[in-house]
């Protein structure tokens, strides 16, 4: 069968579309692919995201509590100084 204005076969017509179907095919899955791969790439992000909030929050704590048991130190330096100082006047 012949269209009369273009001359193209329905056979043929009907190949051209078969052949635009499969790559419409190939694009969907690729497009597919490629959501998948940001999604997983999302959740990554949010994941490390999360987990440097959670680092940077340790690092504070752990700054606190070198600055606490910094100044306990230096108390207790200060209270064996003076102890020493008391025992070096009496003796």
């Amino acid at each position: 069968m012949t269209s009369p204005s273009t001359g193209e076969s329905f056979t043929t017509a009907i190949e051209r579309l078969d052949r635009a179907l499969n790559r419409l095919d190939t694009s969907v899955r690729s497009l597919s692919g490629r959501l998948r791969t940001s999604s997983q790439l999302q959740a990554d992000s949010q994941r490390l995201a999360g987990d440097l909030d959670r680092a940077n929050a340790r690092a504070e704590r752990l700054d606190q509590a070198a600055e606490t048991v910094s100044r306990r130190i230096e108390e207790a330096m200060t209270s064996v100084r003076s102890v020493l100082e008391e025992g070096d006047a009496r003796g």
